[in-house]
């Protein structure tokens, strides 16, 4: 969806012009135009520094559902562009991969070693494994400091995924489907062109917008709607489908897929209601149903979520369905990076051939 020109943003992340500082007039200045008009739009959404310099010097915006944000509306869009396995933004650095594989490689024959120690010494394991967690915290926050915030986070998926599976604390679809009821209530589908109506009257709402990374895009048109529904449908990035309910559609749920590291795959999940659905535990019982699904249909280790911290429900959601906080040790720079400095992280570790 193009953004309007003759606008300027209808509110959201990257602030005004007006309230503007001298520190992020400085950032726009060390942008490099040229790079800018030359991504790909798999080159990830751009950050609000990019987005105050585009709107500034007139270069026109589209808003991508698929990775959430702002991407120039004149970018590249070829197949050809999608980083293999994943989405765009999330790869390793260059160099950073064969020392990422190195390093799980080693720490998971260290802990097996410790374990090991561990139960020949007939002690609890649990004392270790916070030891453990604690290492692979510190490990992560050297490769960060060697290799940048985001090949980091593909290591702390790795050693996570690791640590979760020996100690067992992985995700279990009996208890997080305990509250569910009818599990063929509720039924995933793609959007198809026949949804644009129902689509329009779900999400053409601001409220739905409030938690979520990005501000509303208004005026949210049946054409708007249209256009969400047929970039949605590029699933080789991600999977956006439909909720439907009583056998209409009553919102979304999205997974969108990161390049595998360290042999652990992982991917984001996203969920939205219509406004007439809130409050009545639908979400608490679709999640649980959604995570399943994701994990048995696209073979995944970890799925995570971020969350804004001040959408108590949605957590609770969360909480319920079986997802527990994060640990990366860099979260909130992570969230700033991602223009997201409201959200918090949370995830699910798949048991071991789950």
């Amino acid at each position: 969806m193009r953004e309007s020109q003759t606008n300027d943003h209808n509110g959201g992340t990257d602030g005004s012009a007006a309230a503007e500082t001298g520190s992020a007039s400085a950032v726009r200045g060390s942008i490099d135009a040229r790079a800018l008009l030359e991504r790909s739009r798999w080159d990830g959404v751009l950050s609000s520094a990019e987005i105050a310099y585009c709107r500034e010097h007139g270069i026109p915006l589209a808003y991508d559902c698929a990775q959430i944000g702002w991407i120039p509306a004149d970018c590249r869009d070829a197949r050809d562009d999608v980083p293999a396995g994943g989405a765009a933004g999330s790869s390793t650095a260059t160099g950073s991969g064969p020392a990422l594989r190195a390093l799980c490689r080693r720490f998971e024959a260290h802990a097996r070693s410790v374990l090991q120690e561990v139960d020949d010494a007939g002690h609890a394991p649990a004392d270790a494994m916070d030891e453990l967690r604690r290492e692979a915290a510190a490990r992560v926050e050297t490769f960060a400091d060697e290799h940048g915030i985001r090949p980091a986070d593909r290591l702390h998926w790795a050693l996570t995924s690791t640590i979760d599976r020996m100690t067992g604390k992985v995700w279990s679809a009996q208890e997080a489907e305990a509250d569910v009821g009818d599990p063929d209530a509720f039924r995933f589908r793609p959007w198809t062109g026949d949804d644009v109506e129902i689509y329009t009257e779900l999400l053409g709402n601001p409220r739905v917008w409030e938690y979520l990374p990005e501000p509303f895009p208004g005026p949210f048109t049946e054409e708007t709607a249209r256009t969400l529904i047929e970039v949605g449908a590029f699933e080789f990035h991600h999977e956006a489908v439909a909720v439907e309910f009583g056998g209409e559609p009553i919102g979304q749920c999205l997974l969108r897929f990161d390049r595998a590291a360290g042999g652990v795959r992982t991917a984001e999940v996203a969920y939205w209601l219509g406004e007439s659905h809130w409050g009545r535990g639908h979400m608490g019982r679709i999640l649980p149903l959604f995570t399943r699904r994701s994990f048995e249909g696209h073979d995944l280790d970890i799925i995570y979520a971020w969350i804004h911290r001040d959408h108590e429900a949605s957590a609770r959601v969360a909480q319920r369905a079986g997802y527990r906080r994060d640990t990366f040790p860099l979260e909130s720079e992570l969230a700033e990076t991602l223009g997201r400095p409201a959200f918090v992280r949370y995830s699910v570790t798949r048991p071991e051939g789950g």
